[in-house]
């Protein structure tokens, strides 16, 4: 079954020993996914709809809030797909 799900756009402050620190978010769409749980089809689905361009420069980490899409490089958070929200 396809959900619809909230898509951010993270502004991200960093530091080498602490890593990242969400700084501010913003709302910049929404996907639909089949599953939050198959990395690849994430990572697909936001290629095919514009948030990120490179597939093989993106990496999924989850803070169980949401699906965040990462630099592969940095850690970087780019983005964010929101599954737990109450609201």
């Amino acid at each position: 079954m396809t959900k619809t799900y909230k898509v951010l756009s993270i502004d991200a402050w960093g530091n080498q020993e602490d890593g990242y620190e969400w700084n501010s978010w913003h709302n910049v769409g929404t996907i639909e996914l089949d599953s939050i749980e198959d990395n690849t089809s994430i990572v697909r689905a936001m290629y095919r709809q514009g948030f990120i361009t490179d597939m093989r420069l993106a990496d999924i980490e989850d803070d169980e809030w949401n699906i965040v899409i990462v630099d592969k490089a940095t850690r970087e958070p780019v983005f964010a797909i929101e599954y737990g929200s109450t609201i």
